[in-house]
């Protein structure tokens, strides 16, 4: 029988079970026992939140395997961070159940927490304190073993700065610290909600490889983010949400590498960015992508990342005609470094960059229409 089968399965026998049909007491332990043995390590079954008389969040089925990594993609006010708290275990939800290796998460449950790592959007960390406090802070506060801690300074790049007050370090150093404590404790479940906000390139590429490594140690994997652009470096699935319910699931793949030449570049100007206390000046040849983010434009090339003063629409006037092309609300891309447009589903689309890291950049389904009329595919 087929995985899909088996879900399906397993689905009815817990819509049978919790309709009440009638089992002796033998007859049901034997019937609960088989669904958890055939349960992925999380298992969530018609999840909902209800708010203000209103149900701000709807979730049928959603199964998370151990060394799965699935992306819940959407829009502010989708309902990612809400999900990612009632699978924390920190709200209530108003119906539905959350299962986590075969136990009940609930916020009465510390126990199955414990086996739970959780970055939440805000770095919740103790400013006056130091690197190395905070992280001894968090071991006592949830029974760990402080011996990893040197370890963990090291895989997270912060082992010079373990003495430093927490509110002298900078926002990318804040938020690796806060990632940390993830790895502080051997978690079955890792949530994460916007893992790069305030994080700088490196940061970013450290935490996509440190989210897979855990994965391939066993952990099951749950990040939220806006888009695919940073998620497609370690996600394995991808699942969209909108207005709390699920819009769009499916499998994600890397696309096989493919020859690309590099057309000859036209330099019409001079693109000025700051980053640190450096005014920087880009050939726009150079420039793989602009993305509005968190209230700024950022410049990125295939080495680094800096903050412009222009607006993205600021931008597209400027470079207009110079082979730049607006592929999202939040992107414009440099036609001259996309390596392959692939199609996921239906209406979902990706570019995939020719840079190192093969940067992927969400496409809208307008977008797409208009970029086969340009290059004529």
């Amino acid at each position: 029988m087929s995985r899909e089968c088996v879900e399906w399965s397993n689905l009815e026998d817990e819509k049978r079970l919790a309709a009440g049909e009638k089992h002796d007491k033998i007859t049901w332990a034997l019937a609960r026992k088989k669904l958890i043995r055939a349960r992925a390590m999380l298992q969530v079954r018609r999840l909902e939140k209800i708010i203000d008389g209103r149900s701000v969040l709807a979730i049928d089925a959603l199964d998370i395997e151990a060394g799965e990594i699935v992306a819940v993609l959407g829009p502010p006010g989708s309902g990612k961070t809400l999900l990612i708290r009632l699978l924390a275990g920190a709200l209530v939800p108003g119906g539905g159940s959350i299962v986590l290796n075969g136990a009940y998460i609930s916020p009465e449950a510390r126990e199955i927490r414990k086996q739970i790592g959780v970055l939440f959007e805000e770095d919740l960390l103790y400013d006056r304190q130091s690197v190395r406090g905070n992280l001894l802070f968090y071991c006592q506060l949830y029974g760990l073993p402080t011996s990893r801690i040197d370890t963990v300074l090291t895989q997270i790049g912060l082992s010079d700065r373990a003495q430093k007050t927490v509110s002298k370090l900078g926002p990318s150093e804040q938020r690796r610290l806060a990632f940390a404590r993830l790895l502080l404790g051997e978690h079955r479940l890792l949530l994460l909600d916007q893992p790069i906000l305030r994080a700088d390139l490196n940061t970013q590429e450290l935490f996509a490889h440190l989210i897979q490594q855990a994965a391939a140690n066993g952990a099951a994997i749950l990040l939220a983010d806006e888009d695919l652009t940073w998620a497609s470096k370690c996600c394995t699935r991808v699942i969209e949400l909108e207005n709390g319910r699920v819009v769009n699931s499916y499998a994600f793949e890397r696309a096989s590498e493919g020859a690309a030449s590099a057309p000859e570049q036209f330099t019409p100007f001079r693109v000025p960015a700051r980053k640190e206390d450096r005014i920087l000046l880009y050939d726009p040849g150079d420039i793989l992508y602009a993305t509005s983010r968190d209230g700024k434009t950022y410049l990125r090339t295939a080495n680094e990342e800096a903050v412009t003063s222009f607006t993205l629409q600021e931008l597209e006037n400027r470079l207009s005609g110079r082979g730049f092309f607006k592929a999202h609300r939040a992107y414009l891309v440099n036609l001259q470094h996309i390596r392959s447009v692939i199609q996921y589903t239906r209406n979902s689309y990706m570019l995939q960059l020719s840079d190192k890291q093969e940067t992927m950049i969400p496409l809208s389904k307008q977008s797409e229409k208009e970029l086969q009329d340009l290059l004529g595919y």
